[in-house]
């Protein structure tokens, strides 16, 4: 399987990627979230919720404890988040071949 990757001014590789994953926002329920971007800094997830850029929320990817990431981008739908502890790099490879499209 390949997946698609590039750097685009990150300090990590990121894969194209497709899967649902757990969102929460402090003191909110968790709801899913489309997943398409994943790198061992960061992701980008698609939602009709409308996080705060700079808020920081809770990520459920699959196998992994919930992570800590902060709301960097916003665009439409599409938020960029990053990861406040980075996975670490055979972390997110795994990750990026598991779920990769």
């Amino acid at each position: 399987m390949t997946t698609k990757s590039a750097k685009q001014g990150r300090g990590a590789e990121r894969a194209t990627v497709q899967a649902r994953a757990r969102f929460r926002e402090p003191g909110l329920n968790p709801f899913d979230v489309d997943l398409f971007d994943l790198s061992s800094t960061g992701f980008r997830m698609v939602t009709a919720f409308r996080p705060e850029i700079g808020k920081h929320v809770w990520v459920n990817l699959p196998g992994l404890q919930p992570l800590e990431a902060v709301v960097r981008r916003a665009e439409g739908n599409n938020y960029g988040c990053e990861f406040v502890h980075p996975l670490h790099p055979s972390v997110a490879q795994h990750l990026q071949i598991k779920l990769g499209r």
